[in-house]
């Protein structure tokens, strides 16, 4: 095999792994997640319930190895939820901070 063709042969794999990474599951993760920012900290009409609901998800205890938790989802995506969750407290305070990374989201 020639260095060319071993060169093909890695890039090869490399794409192969790159694709796995972007399974339809971690989508839907980063959706619940992405929802749920947009739900507590977005300008959009929603009922108190709704932010209510999403800000008690975002903020209690952090426990990452209860599915579909907070802390979980973080850890399924490769994020810190600890850092993750600090950010958000600092956007609590400063909730004109979050807005034009919300606009990402949409």
């Amino acid at each position: 095999m020639s260095y060319l063709e071993f060169l093909n042969v890695v890039r090869e794999e490399e794409e192969e792994k790159s694709l796995e990474e972007l399974k339809p599951e971690r989508n839907l993760l980063a959706a619940v997640l992405a929802r749920a920012i947009c739900d507590a900290f977005g300008t959009a009409q929603c009922e108190r319930h709704i932010v209510r609901s999403a800000r008690k998800w975002l903020f209690r205890e952090l426990d990452p190895t209860e599915p579909f938790s907070f802390a979980w989802v973080a850890v399924q995506l490769d994020l810190d939820p600890v850092e993750l969750q600090r950010t958000l407290r600092r956007y609590e305070k400063e909730p004109e901070e979050i807005q034009e990374r919300l606009a990402l989201l949409k």
